[in-house]
Order: structure tokens, then sequence, then C-alpha cells
């Protein structure tokens, strides 16, 4: 059976568990998985661009999109392109909680859901950014993902590891565990090759600063 779409998923859990009983526990096997690799994979297949903030002229933070995990940049879509710098909270409010007043902002900081500025923008701006972002999750109406179709021995072992303990088989756990790190690893590292290339490096213009 293809690996390929939720349907067939639950199935290959019930299989390789070999029980028909846990048609109702399939879900939240799948919940919990999709959890746990939102957590450990950086993937090329997780990462986007959202442009849908404005800056507004004093106003120092927004709210990050939805199903934001981690960030890869922020620019200004200024001509070129401003690339923002990341301080870390602490640095950050010192900073600019000291009166360094408006302007073009050249600094950013994540706190809880939302990203602020520094300094605090003077005029309404987009903004860019690159971030990676939870794959929207498996269901009935969403039958697949690029992590299902690229990786779906990752979701068949993260499904199976979140399982066992439910079941209290601590044999297998460490079965599924273990083959789930694995290809963690070798996924992650593939992602960080495809972003490199051997031509030599070349300083677009939209990559000034």
């Amino acid at each position: 059976m293809a690996l390929d779409n939720y349907a067939n998923l639950k199935n290959e859990i019930a299989s390789y568990l070999n029980r028909t009983d846990l048609s109702s526990f399939l879900d939240t096997f799948i919940d919990l998985a999709e959890s746990r690799m939102a957590r450990d994979l950086r993937l090329r297949e997780m990462e986007t661009i959202d442009t849908s903030i404005t800056t507004v002229s004093g106003t120092q933070s927004y709210n990050l999109p939805t199903g934001y995990l981690e960030m890869r940049y922020v620019a200004l879509q200024t001509s070129p392109y401003t690339f923002l710098t990341y301080l870390a909270p602490p640095d950050f409010m010192r900073v600019y909680n000291a009166g360094e007043g408006s302007g073009s902002p050249s600094h950013y900081t994540i706190i809880g859901s939302q990203i602020h500025l520094g300094k605090m923008p003077d005029s309404a701006k987009v903004l860019d950014l690159g971030f990676f972002k939870r794959p929207t999750g498996l269901s009935s109406s969403n039958t697949t993902n690029d992590i299902l179709t690229n990786f779906p021995d990752l979701y068949l072992y993260a499904c199976l590891a979140e399982s066992e303990p439910f079941l209290m088989n601590d044999e297998r756990l460490k079965v599924w565990a273990s083959l789930y790190k694995e290809g963690v690893k070798t996924a992650n590292e593939s992602a960080q090759r495809g972003r490199t290339s051997s031509a030599p490096l070349n300083m677009s213009a939209r990559m000034v600063v």
C-alpha cells in the first residue's frame, strides 16, 4: 500500500501495530506525531514567505503569521531590500526601550507570538518574513501534505512512536523512536545540503543590507 494519504497512513499504523481496535485513537497518534515533527524538522518543505504585515507609523509590534515556527530572515521591501538583524529580547529592550526614537527599522526580536521592530517604524513598509511554518495537519479534508509526500517513513515512525506509550509497549517504542530519530537527522541534513550550491557565491542586489 502506498503511504501517500491520510487514509493509507491510518491503515499502515494499524497494520504495523497489528491491531484492529484502535480506529478511535489513530487521529490522536497522528496529531501527536505532527507536533513532534514540527519541533524536530526544519525542512525546505516547511519554508515559506509571508508579506501580509505592513508597518504602521508608531506601532512597534505585530502578530506573527499563523503556523510560525522559526524565523529565517526579516526584510523591509525597500529598493534594495533592507534585511533586519535579530537581537535577543534583553538586548532589544535595552536599546529600543531606552528612547531610540522612530525611523526605518534595522533590528527585530521575537517575544511570544509577536515580532518587535526597532526603531519604531515611522512609515508604512511591507515586511518580508521568511520562516519555517508548521505544515497543515492531515485530516479527512486535508489528505496529504509535503512532509507525508516526501518523508512518509518519518510520518509512520513518528505515529508509531506516539502509539506505543498508549499501548504500554516499551520495547517497540525504542525501535520506532530510534528509526524516527535517524530519519529526522537524515532529513534535516538533506535539507541543509539542498540549500547550498557548489557554484561560487554571488551577492544579488536584493541581498544588500
